[in-house]
């Protein structure tokens, strides 16, 4: 049992049940809200290790549920769910100093490795136990990135696209793509977005 506390905020009930369950079988306390609004009167009250919240939703949408628990609590890990891995929200939830994200519909074992993390990562900002995490200390020279490479990575991180990369750095797309998949390969990662989150911070 792990005894963390964690809020689940969601519109959709079956997703409410199905993750909550999954998460109280794991050992954790689970709360869940139907809506932004519930969430955060939930989150003032009990102030959760971990805050998972969908992206979409009527009227107080997950980033502006995740700005005001952040104003409420800095060090409050944060999860989006979302079915809409775009740039912009992973461009936006870097600007938040959110922690992670979770794709719909949600695979179990990526959900726990995920809150494991972000758990983790909680305990170890612990300033009696610092331990910097992946996306402040990633070295692109340990991973073995050519100079070519690291020129790639640091526009990708940004948020630019294949296209924009090839004309400012007067290689072709296709070139972009291959260098991306040595990147990718190299990081341990495998999505575009996640180079954006580990990288933009």
């Amino acid at each position: 049992m792990t005894g963390n506390s964690i809020l689940l905020i969601d519109d959709e009930k079956v997703l409410l049940e199905t993750v909550g369950d999954d998460l109280k079988e794991g050992g954790y306390k689970v709360t869940t809200a139907e809506s932004g609004e519930e969430g955060l009167k939930s989150f003032k009250m009990i102030q959760h290790d971990l805050v998972i919240i969908d992206l979409i939703m009527e009227n107080m949408d997950g980033l502006e549920v995740s700005r005001k628990i952040k104003q409420l609590n800095p060090k409050t890990p944060i999860m989006i769910l979302t079915g809409f891995a775009s740039m912009e929200t992973a461009i936006e939830a870097i600007r938040l100093d959110l922690d992670d994200y979770v794709l719909k519909p949600v695979n179990r074992d990526d959900l726990f490795h995920k809150v494991h993390h972000c758990l983790e990562k909680k305990i170890d900002s612990n300033p009696a136990n610092p331990k910097p995490d992946f996306s402040q200390n990633l070295k692109l020279e340990e991973a073995g990135l050519t100079r070519r490479e690291k020129e790639v990575v640091q526009y990708a991180a940004q948020g630019y696209n294949d296209n924009e990369i090839a004309k400012m750095l007067s290689i072709s797309a296709f070139t972009v793509k291959f260098h991306m998949k040595r990147i990718f390969k190299k990081l341990g990662i495998h999505k575009r977005v996640e180079l954006i989150v580990s990288l933009g911070k």
